[in-house]
């Protein structure tokens, strides 16, 4: 709590969702998914050394960084959605002249550290607008974990505040076609196993288009499989050349582990 009291200036809490008597809120079960102590500091940890760090530093930030600054500028705003420990939020800030960063989890937001641009804010925008709209919405590793009524729920709240021709950027980090894709599916079938969820870019689009957007653009990436904790540095040395061979001979993107996607709405 010493770090809230101490950034009241940068971030606003606003009260999250409503809660049942035993202090969870009464939606879905991914709104709380990372309000744990120390959900923040366990997340920033995936991106320190192995496969997730090198897909992030090495392919997926050059191309959020791309993609956000085609569609970015100094008098350009952006909304990023569940932006948890501010990793998105920060590429944003170097795009947009304002960025705004919505959660529901304190843990998470205490993690985060971002510029001045920024305003951070505890709040679930499904239930309590804004009051302000954007011309840009960026909402990574969301839409897998949640269910069927948070996604729609998260798309409406999402498409209210976009301006007019506004763009949502978001990603899949599980394609349902890719190797890792169809082995999770298939371990998810035993009776011990935790369910994993998966999606594909058909899926997506599916989802999108219901929640009134147009997809402009699918971008696949993530061609090494992920092979869990095991050779991290092998990961780290080898996603990169992997990319590039999969960019040069054209392997078809139903294969890549993950996808970004740039919509506009209609």
């Amino acid at each position: 709590m010493d770090w809230y009291n101490s950034k009241r200036t940068q971030f606003r809490h606003r009260p999250a969702a409503t809660t049942s008597s035993s202090g969870l809120p009464m939606s879905d079960d991914y709104r709380v998914s990372h309000a744990a102590p120390g959900a923040g500091e366990h997340y920033n940890k995936t991106y320190d050394a192995g496969y997730y760090a090198a897909l992030w530093i090495k392919i997926e930030k050059p191309l959020v960084e791309a993609t956000l600054g085609a569609l970015g500028g100094p008098h350009k705003t952006c909304l990023d959605f569940a932006c948890g420990t501010g990793r998105i939020t920060n590429v944003a800030a170097e795009c947009f002249g304002k960025v705004v960063g919505v959660d529901v989890s304190l843990p998470m937001l205490a993690c985060a550290s971002v510029p001045n641009n920024v305003q951070l804010h505890r709040i679930d925008i499904t239930s309590e607008a804004l009051g302000e709209t954007f011309d840009a919405v960026t909402a990574f590793r969301f839409f897998l974990n949640a269910d069927e009524r948070l996604r729609k729920e998260a798309l409406q709240a999402i498409r209210e505040h976009l301006n007019e021709a506004g763009w949502l950027i978001c990603n899949m980090q599980m394609n349902a076609t890719s190797p890792f894709g169809i082995a999770s599916r298939m371990v998810s079938r035993l009776p011990w196993s935790q369910v994993r969820n998966t999606m594909s870019i058909d899926e997506l689009s599916t989802l999108l288009t219901a929640g009134g957007f147009a997809i402009e653009k699918v971008t696949p990436y993530g061609y090494l499989p992920r092979p869990g904790r095991l050779l991290p540095k092998l990961c780290e040395a080898w996603i990169e050349p992997v990319e590039r061979i999969a960019s040069s001979i054209k392997i078809p993107a139903r294969f890549a582990q993950q996808f970004l996607v740039v919509a506009k709405k209609r």
